[in-house]
């Protein structure tokens, strides 16, 4: 039930109507179903609804999606004409309020850009991420082994340079 008032509110808003909400696309619904229900099988999914009794549709919604200690920030979605309101603002607030309480988990990865404008005002704190693509045959594992010696070179030059007169 989650999942189809995910849809429902998901293509409520502009994703809906420009055609590029998940119920819009029979893989991309299908996979969502499926990656939710296995998370939800293995005890890896925190399910979030703001709901108002009132309404048929949840204000906002969200899902977590964990992985050993942490968890990943996976989807949210807001009812747009209560925009004003900020709804998914909200509903992030108590997610961040939840991340504080016995039983959540130790990190969490906002899923957001860099400079995600609502995110950055309210996760303060950051942890750099990088993805690093190598091929597998000997030349990429020359460079994935050489990689640790690189970042300490190009933290070299940076002090050294910054000690110019």
């Amino acid at each position: 039930r989650w999942i189809e008032l995910y849809f429902a509110l998901e293509a409520r808003g502009w994703k809906g109507h420009s055609g590029t909400a998940l119920k819009d696309d029979r893989h991309s619904s299908a996979m969502f179903r499926a990656l939710l229900r296995g998370a939800h099988e293995r005890g890896r999914l925190d399910l979030w609804a703001m709901t108002q009794p009132s309404r048929p549709l949840p204000i906002a919604m969200k899902c977590n999606l964990r992985s050993g200690d942490g968890a990943i920030a996976f989807k949210i979605t807001y009812d747009e004409e209560l925009a004003k309101f900020s709804p998914g603002v909200l509903l992030e607030i108590e997610h961040i309020a939840w991340m504080h309480e016995p039983g959540a988990p130790s990190w969490i990865d906002s899923g957001a850009a860099a400079r995600h404008p609502m995110i950055n005002g309210l996760w303060r704190d950051r942890l750099g991420l990088e993805t690093l693509a190598m091929p597998i045959d000997l030349k990429g594992q020359v460079a994935v082994a050489a990689f640790p010696l690189m970042r300490f070179a190009q933290s070299t030059f940076r002090r050294l340079r910054s000690r110019k007169p």
